[in-house]
């Protein structure tokens, strides 16, 4: 388990509690309105709300008074100048915690992005199964049940296998992986430097595998019944929820 991955268990017990009386759709803006309401109670707690509230009037004044100066350009450049001065001295005090606000909601992203991102395929769907890098010779290579597969240019194309009967990919008579997975990954391989960060909850492929990653072409869920797919999986519904949530907290608590 990877740093942010630590609180997925507790992600996945609330989530599965609402999910005994709420639509995925609904749970899912739920959570984007939780990592809304995150990022600014974290945003407010860590800047100088203060010192930016009073820098915020003072630009104002400068900008009334520049609004209504009438006279030389010269004149008006140290007035100018000032009052860019301000608002840079505005964005050094939000800019370093407005960055570490987000740090809490890459906790939320990466569960729900595992959570909501795919479907387990219907059983005896034909599945695309690839591997990276392609092996030109890849005899040693086998499933545990062959009938159930078909060879391609890059891999395999799968008949999608039963919990209770699942199905193992073999390397020279030992088992690499077995499908289906108990979470809806799309991808396996070979653990990273940066898995210490966010690991990969159906595991990783042995370091003596002949190839680097598999990739699982599962169908992705489906939030929305219009629109291209792009807009009817999780990421659109859950970030529209989460700007617009982060907005509406932002004015709510009177955040500078």
């Amino acid at each position: 388990m990877g740093f942010f991955d630590l609180p997925a268990p507790l992600f996945g017990v609330i989530d599965q509690g609402l999910g005994l009386v709420l639509p995925a759709l609904v749970r899912l803006v739920l959570w984007g309105v939780l990592a809304g309401w995150m990022t600014m109670v974290v945003y407010r707690r860590l800047s100088n709300q203060d010192k930016i509230r009073q820098l915020k009037i003072k630009q104002k004044k400068q900008q009334k008074i520049i609004s209504r100066f009438d006279g030389e350009f010269e004149e008006l450049l140290p007035v100018i100048r000032n009052t860019l001065g301000l608002g840079i001295r505005q964005l050094g005090l939000s800019l370093g915690p407005a960055l570490l606000a987000t740090i809490p909601i890459l906790f939320i992203v990466i569960w729900v992005a595992g959570a909501f991102g795919y479907q387990q395929p219907a059983v005896g769907t034909s599945v695309g199964i690839d591997i990276k890098p392609a092996l030109a010779d890849n005899d040693r290579l086998e499933w545990s049940s062959p009938t159930m597969r078909n060879k391609t240019a890059k891999g395999w194309t799968l008949s999608w296998p039963s919990a209770d009967q699942p199905v193992s990919m073999m390397q020279d008579g030992q088992a690499l992986f077995d499908l289906p997975f108990e979470y809806n990954i799309p991808v396996i391989h070979k653990r990273q430097w940066w898995n210490w960060l966010v690991a990969n909850p159906v595991g990783f492929l042995p370091d003596e595998a002949l190839f680097d990653s598999v990739d699982i072409a599962l169908p992705p869920q489906q939030f929305l019944g219009f629109g291209p797919d792009w807009l009817r999986g999780w990421m659109f519904s859950f970030f529209v929820t989460f700007l617009l949530s982060s907005v509406g907290f932002k004015l709510i608590l009177k955040i500078d």
